[in-house]
């Protein structure tokens, strides 16, 4: 009722702001409506002066241009006329050097732009030349000059006009030629002065003296810029243009482009400006107090009340242990944020977490230690997690992650990052012990769209985890882990007596190896061992066989193999260098996300074994879930040195999957192949066709359970180089492995015992040869 209440319309103080924000806009529009026509009207009157102006300066600029190019003309046209240039062209050495002096002067001329002045005979030889005032002294060589011809055409006093050329320096030049004539005036032309006028410069000087601001070009009726000189630099933001036509050349056109200059506002609109703006702002504090008073102590009350519910609200989706949100939060975030990344489109991750082995702290401290390890958990969670990601405790030992904007990568990338931390060994005082966790992941849309459906995959993914060796992060996979849940053992109290069971035995290494020699049946000699392990007394556990039933049911089976490696490794340390062991592995240890073959390099590296000296067996009594993976993990021990033996093989279609697989280094056959094949062919077939799998690999064969000497005549007629069995050697201790390596086996021995047995059961005594002989 209360969130009702505060989600409802507060009317009387939306209305006051609703006064509040026309009052404001209506003000607002006082002083624009004020200001515009004072505003508009010094704005036009000043942009009408700057546009006169830069009329002005366009007119007076074209007017400098046209008079300079027509002084130009005109001394060119005296200079054309003088004695000193027809005395040169007719070959008399008096006038040369008033010829020189006048071409020079032509050409340093800096009131009309002209920088290159020349003589040039009838033929368009260059006699002299002179460059900004400066004879030249080696004439460049004469190119074709179409004004040549066009000057020798025309009037005394006239001047040809050439087209605008780009000089070497990239400047625009104008070149201007009239006739020389000889010595009367009614004489042809024997020659042209030519000199050629930098329009640049010209348009320079011109605007030195017409030009107020703004840019300057020459164009021409098209538009196209005949110099494209700009002085001074060009304008930039607003700008005023003005053109005017030159009326020495009616296609060319001055064009000024001048920046445009707003001129301060006079006093009288800066004074009425500056009130109107006060007055605003008094009437608008004074109508604000007005209208929010009657509403400022509703607003408060409600704001109070408001805080007051969000707290409670808060509190009550708050885990108190953790920090975290609890189950419910989780419900309300988990459905909010599904739908907005159905919405959006957006990825969403979610991972489920599950605590290993916490029944365990809580047995050792009790519920305080247990409600510390949550609590430090939650503060790992809390640091791990960015501000976007959010974290809560969803059961017991049970934690969720909602992850927006991660797809099932990303999001199982985040708690591999997690699982790191909380596995990492702090040496700080205090500091929370290192510990593991298991972790399903599911992604939204890439692997599910509906919530249920999404919760789902990701528990699934968590119980394979929990059941592959824990300590490890899974993301569904639809044909992994669709049947992953599945137990021996229903939940409760009896699964849990079974997994603290199995657990102590591994944390109190309550086990003990002992080795069944594998037997060379050409020489007797002991060829290695087979590493086994037995549950010590007061372990919990009768045999082996209820040991592993148990660590299969409580999800540790990995944790068990590599407990019972390291202790098989440690104990085999004394036997000869020459002999292999055998190290038995579960597939589930293979198909652990975070196996490594250098982890298993250095474990019997550590005891003081080589890898070279040890062969994994591997047997399928158990099924296979990911056999690509485990076919990369058993490539990477083969690569680190370890060879492979294929148990069990023949035990009903165990071994056979593998054989198609994997490629072994040793085949050993199965007792229940090796037991029966004294007395059946097909069993003898059998064992014959693995012998010759094996040959053709270049693999060795052992056969096992040889307890009978009939046993072991049949599997020697076969050729099998090596075995072991009851009729062999018991597994014993590593002590007496080392003394038997010593002695060997008398397999002769053991054979005439065959014929020992049969003589006495033909003469009535009614023995028969035991199960375990020897």
């Amino acid at each position: 009722m209360i969130e009702d209440d505060l989600a409802a319309d507060p009317g009387s103080l939306r209305l006051a702001r609703l006064r509040l924000i026309l009052a404001l806009v209506a003000m607002a529009f006082v002083p624009i409506a004020l200001a515009s026509p004072l505003l508009s009207t010094a704005l036009d009157s000043q942009r009408t002066a700057e546009q006169a102006q830069v009329d002005r300066d366009a007119t007076v600029l074209a007017r400098s241009l046209s008079g300079r190019l027509s002084a130009t003309q005109t001394t060119l046209t005296k200079t054309g006329a003088s004695s000193a240039m027809s005395g040169v062209l007719s070959g008399t050495k008096s006038s040369l050097a008033g010829a020189k002096a006048a071409i020079a002067a032509l050409s340093g001329d800096g009131t009309d732009g002209t920088v290159v002045a020349a003589l040039l005979d009838a033929r368009g030889r260059q006699v002299i030349r002179a460059v900004d005032g400066q004879v030249v002294r080696n004439l460049p060589v004469t190119t074709v000059d179409p004004l040549v011809g066009a000057a020798l055409a025309v009037s005394r006093g006239s001047v040809a006009t050439g087209d605008v050329i780009t000089a070497d320096d990239g400047t625009a030049h104008l070149a201007f030629a009239t006739p020389v004539l000889g010595g009367t005036r009614s004489a042809t032309p024997i020659g042209i002065v030519r000199v050629e006028v930098s329009l640049d410069r010209l348009l320079e000087i011109a605007g030195l003296d017409g030009l107020s601001s703004g840019s300057a070009r020459l164009v021409d009726r098209f538009g196209s810029p005949v110099a494209p000189a700009t002085l001074p630099a060009a304008a930039q933001g607003a700008t005023i243009a003005a053109t005017a036509g030159l009326a020495w050349q009616p296609d060319w056109t001055v064009r000024i482009v001048a920046p445009s200059r707003f001129g301060a506002p006079s006093a009288p609109l800066v004074m009425a400006l500056v009130g109107i703006v006060a007055i605003l702002v008094l009437l608008i504090a004074w109508m604000a107090r007005q209208v929010l008073r009657p509403a400022r102590e509703l607003e408060d009350s409600r704001g109070r009340l408001r805080d007051l519910y969000e707290l409670a609200r808060v509190d009550s989706l708050r885990d108190v242990i953790t920090g975290l949100g609890n189950h419910r939060a989780f419900q309300e975030a988990f459905e909010r944020q599904v739908d907005a990344s159905r919405t959006r489109g957006a990825p969403l991750g979610l991972v489920l977490i599950d605590l290993d082995d916490f029944r365990s702290v809580n047995d050792a401290g009790g519920h305080a230690a247990g409600d510390q390890a949550l609590a430090e958990f939650g503060r790992l969670i809390q640091a791990t997690l960015r501000a976007s990601e959010r974290a809560f405790r969803t059961g017991g030992d049970e934690f969720a992650l909602l992850l927006p904007g991660a797809g099932p990568e990303a999001a199982a990338s985040v708690a591999r990052r997690l699982l790191a931390a909380s596995m990492e060994t702090r040496v700080e005082r205090g500091a929370a012990p290192p510990r593991s966790f298991s972790a399903g992941v599911s992604a939204c849309p890439a692997l599910a769209t509906e919530r249920r459906q999404l919760l789902d995959q990701a528990d699934a993914a968590l119980s394979w985890a929990k059941r592959h060796g824990r300590t490890s992060v899974e993301t569904f996979d639809p044909a992994r882990h669709r049947h992953a849940a599945v137990a021996t053992v229903a939940p409760g109290p009896v699964a849990d007596q079974v997994a603290s069971g199995v657990a102590e035995v591994i944390a109190r290494r309550l086990l003990r190896p002992v080795y069944q020699p594998i037997i060379d049946l050409r020489t007797g000699r002991v060829a290695g061992s087979e590493g086994l392990i037995r549950p010590m007394p007061g372990s919990g556990f009768a045999n082996p066989g209820e040991l592993f039933d148990a660590a299969e049911i409580s999800g540790r089976t990995v944790e068990l193999d590599l407990a019972c490696l390291e202790i098989v490794a440690a104990g085999a340390v004394g036997m000869s260098p020459e002999s292999i062991l055998t190290l038995n592995l579960s597939p589930r240890t293979l198909e652990a996300d975070d196996f490594s073959a250098g982890s298993l390099v250095a474990l019997v590296r550590k005891v003081g074994l080589d890898p070279t000296r040890i062969v994994l067996e591997l047997t399928e009594r158990e099924q296979i879930e990911e056999m690509e993976r485990l076919r990369r993990n058993v490539t990477a021990c083969r690569a680190a040195g370890f060879r492979l033996a294929a148990d069990d093989v023949g035990a009903g279609n165990a071994g056979l999957r593998l054989l198609s697989q994997l490629q072994f280094d040793i085949v050993k056959i199965d007792l229940s192949l090796v037991q029966g094949g004294a007395g059946q062919e097909s069993s003898m077939s059998v064992i014959a066709a693995l012998q010759d799998l094996a040959r053709r690999w270049g693999a060795s064969v052992i056969a096992e359970g040889i307890e009978t000497p009939a046993q072991l005549r049949a599997v020697r007629t076969l050729e099998v180089g090596a075995g072991q069995g009851y009729l062999l050697s018991r597994p014993i201790p590593a002590e007496d492995v080392i003394a038997l390596e010593t002695s060997g086996v008398d397999i002769e021995h053991l054979l005439k015992k065959d014929d020992w047995l049969h003589r006495m059961a033909r003469g009535g005594v009614g023995l028969a040869a035991p199960a375990n002989v020897g």
